[in-house]
């Protein structure tokens, strides 16, 4: 069954279970008061993982939380996970993640405690990272602070000998690069798949780019469920879900090792970046996420047209709330429909972060040029403001007549941020 669609009123029904849920949490506040005073004087503050049944959320919720806790924003609290795995969209990066934390997964425990998380003076949200509607994510801006630091995530030993070991038994060489190549579609999470499918698109579209980094000798492994489209067969190609290694710790070690990632809005790219790793991002969408939000990551978003197959210009787009669709009903309702980039514009994207890892990519003065006049349209409103990413230079050259003229410094009333190039 399709989840209700959040851009519509709720039902009554809806409403009745929301005003249920208030009245019981009054109630516990009530009866709670005195534990969460004497927990008030103490060190322990829970933490709240606003969506840890994906991926993507329980890597970087946590990742801006201890990387803020490492730079001394919390103090010397002493912070409780209540998190049990089977809750999680990831069991292995739960284990990972649970010595930093005092880790319930007791099922009594947790339902003794979890009242003491309703008084806001007790709970650390992390939601903010990944923000809400209208409103920026925070997460590019603990990463400023962070600086050249390695990387809080990492793979345990016993982990990287075991995907070792896999990789070899798959054929890939111990010396051997490659890439992680993921297209997101409906079969992670069918259940929201009806909100969701505008974010989806076509793996095969990125065979001419795979082509490109087999040429220059590495190897790319289909990153997915099992089901999902696979990659076309030939050398150095591996459909990594349909083999018996495919588990949750395999997809970590493989997103932590590639030498980039090759995705899109889906969150399993995000576990590459908490480790280091750059993406290129292809098919970003909704458009106020357009960018990546690792410093070094590359992206290109999809395209909007009306129903007669006229683009809108970018202009269009962000200076009003399409920027902001999330949903798939949204686009449908005043008739727009995104378009997939093309396999000649994901070569290009690949091979501009191919080039850039090699060192041999010149950022020329029009390109960045394109990429100020990208970021007029940047307002407190929109999810990548603080981002430090970049567009894809082929992809701006291209789609240079979308960008508001050079004069525009402005969008909404509000300054562009030109810092972050």
């Amino acid at each position: 069954m399709a989840k209700h669609d959040p851009t519509l009123p709720p039902t009554i029904r809806r409403r009745i279970r929301g005003g249920f849920r208030n009245f019981r949490r009054n109630i516990f506040k009530l009866v709670y008061a005195v534990p969460a005073l004497l927990t008030w004087m103490s060190p322990f503050r829970f933490v709240n993982i606003a969506v840890p049944s994906r991926i993507g959320h329980l890597a970087i919720e946590v990742d801006w939380f201890l990387k803020r806790r490492a730079l001394g924003h919390y103090g010397a609290i002493r912070p409780i996970l209540m998190l049990r795995p089977e809750r999680c969209g990831n069991a292995a990066l739960l284990r990972i993640w649970a010595p930093y934390f005092i880790h319930i997964t007791h099922p009594v425990v947790e339902f003794l405690l979890r009242p003491l998380m309703y008084f806001d003076a007790l709970r650390i949200d992390t939601s903010p990272c990944v923000s809400g509607f209208g409103e920026p994510a925070l997460y590019p801006l603990v990463n400023e602070e962070w600086g050249d630091r390695p990387p809080l995530f990492r793979i345990p030993d016993d982990m990287a000998q075991r995907g070792e070991a896999a990789l070899a038994a798959l054929g890939v060489p111990t010396d051997a690069w490659f890439v992680c190549v993921h297209a997101r579609d409906g079969i992670y999470s069918p259940g929201d798949e009806a909100l969701h499918a505008f974010r989806n698109s076509n793996v095969a579209l990125c065979e001419p780019a795979i082509d490109e980094i087999i040429a220059r000798g590495g190897w790319c492994i289909r990153m997915g469920e099992k089901g999902a489209p696979p990659l076309r067969e030939r050398p150095r190609v591996i459909n990594y879900p349909d083999t018996p290694f495919k588990c949750d710790w395999m997809d970590l070690f493989l997103c932590a090792r590639a030498r980039f990632f090759l995705g899109n809005t889906s969150g399993i790219c995000i576990v590459s970046m908490i480790a280091g790793v750059p993406s290129a991002l292809t098919n970003m969408i909704p458009f106020g996420a357009c960018l990546g939000l690792g410093p070094h990551d590359i992206s290109i978003p999809k395209g909007l047209s009306r129903a007669d197959g006229e683009p809108l210009t970018w202009s269009e787009i962000f200076s009003s709330e399409i920027s902001e669709y999330r949903f798939l009903s949204q686009f449908e309702r005043i008739g727009l429909i995104p378009i997939e980039n093309t396999p000649d514009q994901i070569r290009a994207l690949v091979l501009e972060m191919l080039g850039t890892l090699d060192g041999d990519f010149v950022r020329i003065q029009e390109v960045y040029e394109l990429q100020q006049r990208f970021r007029t349209m940047l307002t407190q409103r929109h999810y990548v403001r603080h981002a430090t990413s970049r567009l894809g230079a082929a992809f701006l050259r291209e789609h240079e007549h979308l960008l508001p003229t050079v004069n525009a410094r402005k969008a909404n009333g509000e300054e562009s941020s030109l810092a972050n190039s």
